[in-house]
């Protein structure tokens, strides 16, 4: 029995043996760092990863910088069709709320990727090494700027974190505001990031030395406030200045205003940079993407009949223009001015158009005209469009650079930039500019691109132009009749103290115990 025992001991043991060198494989699909980004191809592919980061960014972030600004209702079908989007509209989101969570995420999910380019990649190595790399400091700028302004004191994450540092603390001011200096520094003064070769250069579609320089000077706008030095102010004025007098980008003209953001007319002249998306008809997939389903015009119920050649049909109408943002177009430019009329359509002008209202629902009878989406640039109930994501275009710079020069004491400069914006809005240019001119052209003219929310926390304003939000919502009868009616939040609206700042998501300040949350959340 004992001799027994001992061979099947001795055959156990020799199979044991035996899998384990059939587990001795090399694993698959993991990257060798050692081994991995040492061609120009690997390279390459890694930079790619950041673009696609960005365009994933679209949904979320600008529902949610859209909805929290004065300028829209969170829309829907009726009040209650999703209850995220109303909260942020009534200031009623908290550490829970998807797309504030989704927005946090979005951008460390780019600081990530850029952390791994810049601790492995040598820019030594290659042109397009150097690129990747400039690139990489150019866009966890960009994740950083957006983070310290909606978030406050983020935490800072500048390198590949070992498990021991996976807790991090949130960051100071001074240290995050450092960081995006740096970062896009070296990124604009690297001479590797691409720069287009003429004005009508529609080819140039990475990352420019321009767009890092208009970054730049946007930070520098927001430092001057932030850190409570008014030097910033000239440092802005300047950057700015260098995207302005490069020659290489312009106010488009190329046809009406309103059809500016149409697929016919990607990278244009005056787009700084923009996500790209490909009409490939065999891979219609690929540019899935439920934003132009959720802005495009109440329709998905039959609630609107509308003309092909006016608009989509499919869409769910979050994003409903308010009143207010329609009178300050009246009010400062008159009730039919061509801006307005390109940027908003009333129910009536619609109608003249051929739409035709069919139930009630939720809705001012205010309709996004430039943001809308054609029927040759949708499928599938707008879920998928060959719209390219817009980032920032010159017209922003001209308006930051603006505000820039005012605050500097160059109200010369200030007035030029503003006018080149009035006269391609059709509008006399004025004598004299002051800050809340300003303020009044740049909400007008970016109304729907994502500024409005963090200009108002800059300026100062926010509490008196959001402190009534989510106290009613509009409901429109196909008659047109507008009524507003109670959300039922005894609390709403804008609250100082809390609101200067999102929340850190649940899931954030769960599993980090060092990440204080912001107050009042």
């Amino acid at each position: 029995m004992k001799t027994r025992y001992f061979i099947l001991t001795v055959l156990a043991a020799l199979a044991l043996s035996s899998c384990d060198k059939l587990l001795d494989v090399p694993r698959k699909g993991v990257i060798d760092y050692d081994t991995y980004y040492k061609t120009d191809d690997e390279i390459e592919s890694a930079g790619i990863t950041m673009y696609s980061d960005v365009r994933g960014w679209y949904y979320n972030v600008m529902l949610v910088k859209n909805i929290i600004s004065d300028d829209y209702f969170a829309g829907g079908a009726a009040h209650g069709d999703n209850v995220d989007m109303d909260a942020l509209g009534e200031f009623g989101f908290n550490s829970e709320t998807g797309q504030i969570e989704g927005s946090f995420t979005g951008y460390y999910g780019l600081i990530y990727h850029a952390n791994v380019i810049i601790g492995h990649i040598d820019p030594a190595q290659s042109k397009a090494a150097a690129q990747a790399v400039a690139e990489a400091h150019l866009f966890r700028a960009w994740a950083y700027f957006e983070l310290t302004t909606l978030w406050g004191n983020p935490p800072i994450v500048d390198h590949e974190l070992v498990p021991s540092e996976y807790k991090q603390p949130n960051g100071s001011t001074e240290d995050l505001w450092k960081l995006i200096e740096d970062d896009l520094t070296y990124a604009v003064n690297s001479g590797a990031l691409a720069r287009k070769t003429s004005l009508n250069d529609a080819t140039t579609w990475r990352v420019t030395k321009e767009f890092g320089q208009a970054l730049l000077g946007k930070a520098y706008l927001w430092m001057a406030w932030e850190l409570n030095d008014k030097s910033y102010y000239r440092k802005s004025a300047d950057m700015l200045a260098n995207v302005i007098n490069s020659g290489l980008y312009d106010l488009w003209t190329a046809g009406p205003y309103g059809d500016m953001r149409h697929a016919a007319y990607k990278m244009n002249c005056e787009d700084l940079f923009e996500s790209i998306r490909v009409n490939d008809l065999d891979n219609q997939f690929d540019n899935f993407d439920f934003y132009g389903a959720m802005v495009s015009w109440r329709s998905s119920g039959s609630e609107m009949t509308i003309p092909a050649d006016v608009c989509c049909t499919g869409g769910w109408g979050f994003m409903v223009p308010t009143e207010d943002l329609l009178a300050t177009f009246e009010r400062y430019e008159g009730k039919d001015s061509y801006r307005r009329t390109q940027t908003l359509k009333t129910y009536d002008e619609l109608k003249a158009m051929g739409v035709v209202w069919n139930m009630p629902t939720l809705s001012t009878g205010i309709f996004n005209w430039k943001g809308r989406f054609m029927a040759d640039e949708i499928a599938y109930y707008a879920m998928v469009n060959t719209k390219n994501p817009l980032w920032m275009r010159f017209a922003e710079v001209l308006l930051l650079g603006a505000e820039a020069s005012f605050q500097a004491g160059d109200s010369a400069t200030a007035l030029q930039y503003v006018n080149r914006v009035r006269t391609r809005a059709q509008l006399a240019p004025l004598a004299s500019v002051d800050l809340e001119t300003i303020k009044t052209e740049k909400r007008l003219e970016l109304c729907g691109e994502g500024q409005r929310f963090q200009d108002l926390l800059r300026w100062g304003d926010a509490e008196a132009r959001l402190k009534d939000m989510g106290n009613t919502y509009p409901k429109m009868d196909p008659n047109g009749a507008v009524t507003y009616v109670p959300t039922g939040r005894s609390v709403y609206g804008f609250k100082k103290g809390k609101h200067e700042h999102l929340p850190y998501p649940f899931t954030e300040t769960m599993l980090n115990e060092n990440v204080i949350q912001n107050p009042g959340y």
